[in-house]
């Protein structure tokens, strides 16, 4: 390669890093550094297939070090300790200006098998070099095991000084390996005989139950088990594969993520994730034939023609007083009370109620029935979120299954897959759980499962009477049509809400490039339901009504999309939420007085709507019994 060229190359390398180190890997695309660069597309490609070719600069980088160490004779080597020190001292040197870099691609490398492979090649690479100066085995991978860990734990450290932390960490380190004595067993303390671990049932493998099972699985006075009736853990955000694309039970966008639980969890469960913002100009509104961004900030509500210019200031202001946690909306007890009373125009009432349609996923008249307090609370939250709609990238799996490790991990766990429970009843101090394989007893039962589930398993118990407030509850359903495209059909917009017939459809693989093949596309389509019909006849036809209204809604914006399709699936009847929340419904307590069980799910109290509120509601009943550890169960 020319000298000029390689400047030019490496150019491009250090400023796709800087961008990388600024912003997070995964929120950096091509058209970013083509920018940066003042580079043209046919430049870039000439010199890199992909992004991953720049990340994989850096592990070349860090194997020319060790190559060169390599080189070294022992007539140039004062000591083996020292030799190996400067090692790791120069890899330290390589990669000390990037640790966020290193933390986004930990998460991507989980779910990306070109980064896997690079990062596997690199770890390999450097146990061979241990290997040649200390042909010991578990001392060079005990060493590169400290070192991968002390740069984790640098890549979580906000301002830590990875040098340091190696020159403090590995001299602990080599104070037990310059002994040649054989090591000798671990020392455990023994559990005390006088306090038997409690047992806990998890009854139901959704967000919520694996939530609350990670948990507990942390506390070493804790065993249970973790029942699911299905072949799968996830719930409705199970994922599967077919045909190079993942599909999602449970679409996997996350409102306000920097506000959500989820972030609470990362830190507390030690998760490793990353995600991608949905492109706010690329968000629009259909409305009588006509296309206009969605009034999401400042800039789309100043381009939106769904308002007039009165009705733009009088939106700001709602806006700011849901901010400021004064609006008097928190005061009504529905969004339709509120509207009534507000004198607003038509065009402010029917935003609002699409606004309510978009997140809560239910119908206008619906979104008329929401409590005036949790839609403030919600919005609240949101207004203030700098990252109002994400995608986990990698889909619901890449969290279901770290939960699912660290489950595993604790050894004290069991998870019974396609093991429901039949019965319940207390008998000498116990829980006693009947499933059509066996009997066991527990000290605590959780419930992470639909509450019409939960009425259904305690019928004809003593506990049935004071779940009957809850019994008349509804779920929130809709129809769902993904459509996983060959080819990439148009991509005028992220995704196009049809405010005329209250449906919506989201271009998934614009935000999660990993849920496709290459060059392929996954559309979503998403109808929000009624749910009263006179009878199955009304309601069969209603919803092919829907789904011709959907499928007129792809012709619109994806012409060409029929004669593209790989994958197909059609769910006329999705439960997105176990309880509809709305003013006639009643979230279920995660403890309901007079009943000795722990509740949680999505339709549970807790903070936020839909996963969100699985996540807290786990969360809040994990820590309860955790302080109630030593205390004996009450009936």
């Amino acid at each position: 390669m020319r000298p000029s060229t390689r400047k030019k190359r490496d150019h491009v390398i250090e400023t796709a890093l800087g961008l990388f180190m600024e912003k997070g890997y995964e929120n950096v695309s091509v058209d970013d550094i083509i920018a940066a660069t003042h580079t043209s597309k046919g430049t870039f490609y000439h010199y890199f297939n992909s992004k991953d070719d720049i990340v994989a600069e850096v592990g070349e980088r860090q194997l020319a070090i060790v190559e060169q160490w390599m080189k070294r004779t022992p007539a140039q080597v004062q000591s083996l300790e020292s030799h190996i020190n400067r090692l790791f001292l120069d890899l330290a040197a390589g990669i000390g200006a990037y640790p966020r870099l290193y933390r986004s691609l930990a998460a991507l490398s989980l779910h990306n098998d070109n980064l896997n492979r690079k990062y596997r090649e690199q770890t390999d690479a450097l146990y061979n070099a241990l290997l040649r100066w200390l042909p010991d085995p578990e001392k060079a991978s005990l060493l590169l095991s400290a070192y991968t860990g002390i740069v984790l734990k640098w890549c979580m450290s906000e301002g830590a000084d990875l040098e340091r932390m190696i020159r403090s960490e590995l001299a602990l380190l080599w104070a037990g390996l310059r002994t040649n004595e054989p090591a000798g067993p671990l020392s455990v303390s023994a559990n005390p005989k006088e306090e038997p671990p409690m047992k806990i049932a998890v009854i139901g493998g959704g967000l919520a139950g694996l939530t609350a099972a990670a948990y507990l699985s942390e506390e070493p006075g804790v065993e249970g088990v973790l029942f699911e009736r299905s072949p799968q853990l996830g719930g409705r955000a199970f994922t599967y594969e077919k045909a190079g694309f993942t599909l999602n039970y449970g679409a996997h966008a996350v409102y306000g993520i920097d506000r959500h639980k989820l972030t609470t969890l990362e830190k507390e469960l030690g998760l490793s994730f990353s995600s991608k913002q949905v492109d706010k100009r690329k968000v629009m509104y259909e409305k009588h034939d006509q296309i206009t961004p969605a009034p999401l900030d400042f800039v789309n509500l100043m381009k939106t023609e769904l308002l007039s210019t009165m009705q733009k200031v009088r939106f700001v202001g709602e806006i700011s007083a849901i901010m400021a946690n004064i609006h008097q909306m928190k005061n009504y007890r529905t969004l339709g009370d509120f509207l009534a009373d507000s004198n607003a125009d038509e065009d402010l009432k029917e935003l609002w109620e699409h606004l309510v349609c978009s997140n809560f996923f239910i119908t206008p008249e619906d979104a008329r029935r929401v409590s005036g307090a949790v839609i403030s609370e919600y919005y609240h939250n949101l207004f203030l979120s700098m990252k109002p709609v994400n995608y986990v990238l990698g889909s619901w799996a890449v969290i279901t299954n770290q939960l699912r490790e660290k489950i595993d991990m604790s050894g004290r766990w069991e998870i019974a897959i396609q093991e429901g429970i039949d019965a319940i009843r207390y008998e000498d101090r116990k829980f006693v759980l009947t499933s059509k394989s066996r009997e066991l007893a527990f000290d605590r039962v959780v419930f992470a499962m639909p509450v019409q589930q939960v009425i259904k398993l305690l019928k004809g118990t003593a506990w049935e009477p004071f779940l009957a407030p809850y019994e008349s509850n509804t779920a929130t359903e809709v129809m769902v049509y993904d459509v996983g495209l060959s080819r990439v059909v148009a991509r005028p917009f992220s995704y196009i809400s049809d405010m005329n017939n209250k449906m919506f459809i989201s271009d998934v693989s614009a935000t999660d490039h990993t849920l496709v093949p290459e060059g392929g596309q996954l559309l979503q389509g998403i109808a929000y339901l009624h749910d009263e019909f006179e009878n199955e006849d009304a309601r069969k036809k209603y919803l092919e009504q829907r789904t011709e209204q959907m499928e007129q809604l792809f012709d619109r914006h994806y012409p060409g999309w029929r004669d593209a399709i790989a994958v197909k699936r059609v769910s006329k009847k999705a439960m997105v939420a176990s309880v509809k929340n709305i003013a006639s419904n009643k979230l279920l307590p995660n403890r309901v007085e007079n009943v000795p069980f722990y509740f949680c799910g999505d339709g549970c109290v807790g903070k936020g709507e839909l996963a969100e509120r699985a996540f807290a509601s786990a969360r809040t009943v994990a820590k309860s019994i955790l302080k109630d550890v030593r205390q004996p169960a009450t009936v």
